[in-house]
């Protein structure tokens, strides 16, 4: 798991004149105070600029595996650039001796590193998974879902079954569709693999103040309907406590508590069955990492 530090960010100032006034001076220049005014003698007062910033936590919950005690999933959160992802090592190496676990460490290792040499305030997610993707050089194949925040405007790039969903007011308004070649075998970016970068998906979606976000493997939406997710982010809304910590967390526990279910019908249960899998119930044993991020407003002066 990669967790960069959290720094908050904001974008440079522009110049602008909220009273429609200009100045006319051979070259444009930054106030050097609030009460400095233009030749034409219109007072340049600041404005308030609006912009969203991500608050995030995260929990990655691996399978009992002796041979692999650090599961298959890895993430990373660069808050610096508003940035996220989670990437899922494929079990099915496993047969071949290969640990898939370090295949997607090193891709969100490298993702993080390409983010970081991205331009603040404008990452590109399909470039970063693509440079990612050139540079990583372990045995095994992995999803990969990464998620920026550029303005009110998320931008995210998706390969496979991991993904993300948007609650608004406590209620799902978008989740990431899944990309796989049939059941249980999501498409994959890796060694010895067709799949690439130019198969994934781009998606663009207007959030607000107030959005949650809510990423993660196929370990978390196998596992759990969205009603529930709702219920759990609904009853942190009503007690006024929307810590995103907190609230991975609950979620991380609850999707784990179905995974050991047999009897519960879970959204796996229901995709098995309808593949042909007539008898199947119950959740699914596997590596849990989720991610939210609380989107929330601040404001920074700007002034021409």
């Amino acid at each position: 798991m990669i967790v960069s530090k959290k720094y908050d960010w904001l974008p440079m100032h522009s110049e602008t004149s909220p009273n429609g006034c200009r100045s006319v001076p051979q070259k444009r220049r930054r106030l050097s105070s609030l009460s400095e005014t233009s030749p034409n003698g219109c007072r340049y007062v600041p404005q308030r600029k609006s912009n969203l910033k991500m608050v995030g936590g995260s929990l990655y919950l691996p399978k009992e595996d002796e041979r692999k005690p650090r599961g298959e999933d890895a993430h990373f959160m660069c808050i610096e650039q508003q940035t996220i992802g989670v990437a899922d090592g494929v079990g099915g190496w496993a047969k071949m001796g290969v640990d898939a676990g370090e295949y997607s460490l090193e891709l969100m290792t490298n993702s993080t590193i390409a983010v970081l040499n991205q331009p603040k305030g404008a990452v590109d997610p399909k470039q970063v998974l693509k440079q990612a993707y050139s540079n990583t050089m372990a045995q095994g194949s992995s999803t990969a879902c990464i998620i920026t925040l550029n303005g009110h405007t998320l931008n995210a790039v998706n390969v496979g079954d991991s993904g993300f969903m948007v609650v608004r007011g406590g209620k799902v308004i978008y989740q990431s569709p899944v990309q796989q070649w049939s059941f249980n075998c999501p498409y994959q970016l890796g060694s010895r693999k067709k799949d690439n970068p130019d198969l994934a998906m781009e998606l663009e979606l207007e959030v607000e103040a107030g959005d949650i976000v809510v990423a993660g493997t196929d370990g978390l939406f196998d596992n759990m309907d969205q009603s529930e997710i709702e219920e759990i982010i609904k009853r942190c809304l009503d007690d006024k406590d929307s810590d995103p910590q907190q609230l991975a967390e609950n979620i991380a526990n609850l999707a784990l508590y179905n995974s050991f279910d047999k009897y519960a019908d879970t959204p796996f249960a229901r995709a098995a069955r309808k593949a042909g899998h007539h008898h199947h119930r119950g959740g699914k044993v596997d590596d849990i990492t989720v991610i939210v991020v609380l989107l929330k407003e601040y404001h920074s002066n700007i002034a021409s």
